[in-house]
């Protein structure tokens, strides 16, 4: 499998803490499959949570009639639990769902350089790995969003982004359109943020004088 091979290669240029934490966090990544109106089926990632739920980006299921988490070449339904469509942070119910959860860790902790790992379930029953570091953390509402050069792209939106011990610090959200496509991935501190219902779009959207002034060009 696609994840053996990355992992192999990872595991002979690194440390036994790094070994770890890839063993740790990859085991609580999954594959989030949402049907559209169309019959269409828009796929993404997530990450599980303590009580049967799962984390990922509200933009990977967005308008959705049906949504499935899939574990282990098991497909589950789940249900909205939290949708904070401003933060782009999405909790799904996925009752009788048998994985483990992910630790979580403080992405204000963070500093520039820390390595950091990210998983993608959207590929099939493969799990991607992506390696990279903090470029730069800006804080917002309680948490920081994360700038980082973990190479990863679109479809794998809602993957979770951990620290060097396998400690869940945020999701993967989104690519600026900026000159450089810099990444980002929202805190894991939003998940216990209050929601502002009369928010619709993502804080990374919209006119240019609306965004964070890190987004602005």
């Amino acid at each position: 499998m696609k994840i053996l091979i990355i992992l192999l290669a990872c595991l002979t240029c690194s440390t036994g803490a790094l070994a770890q934490g890839i063993a740790t966090a990859i085991q609580t990544t999954m594959r989030i499959l949402a049907t559209q109106p169309d019959g269409s089926v828009s796929v993404g990632s997530g990450v599980v949570l303590p009580g049967e739920r799962v984390a990922t980006a509200c933009h990977v299921v967005e308008g959705a009639t049906e949504i499935k988490v899939s574990y282990k070449y098991v497909a589950s339904p789940a249900t909205l639990a939290r949708q904070d469509r401003a933060r782009d942070l999405c909790v799904l119910a996925a009752p009788g769902l048998a994985a483990p959860a992910a630790k979580l860790a403080r992405s204000t902790d963070l500093k520039t350089g820390d390595r950091l790992l990210a998983f993608s379930g959207a590929y099939g029953n493969d799990v991607r790995l992506m390696i990279g570091e903090v470029s730069a953390v800006h804080p917002m509402d309680g948490g920081a969003v994360i700038e980082t050069s973990v190479p990863f792209v679109v479809g794998d939106s809602g993957g979770g982004l951990f620290n060097n011990e396998g400690e869940l610090i945020g999701l993967l959200a989104f690519i600026s359109s900026t000159p450089g496509e810099k990444r980002y991935a929202i805190p894991v501190e939003w998940l216990d943020a209050d929601i502002e219902a009369a928010k619709k779009m993502p804080f990374w959207k919209g006119d240019a004088d609306r965004l964070p002034a890190f987004l602005r060009p």
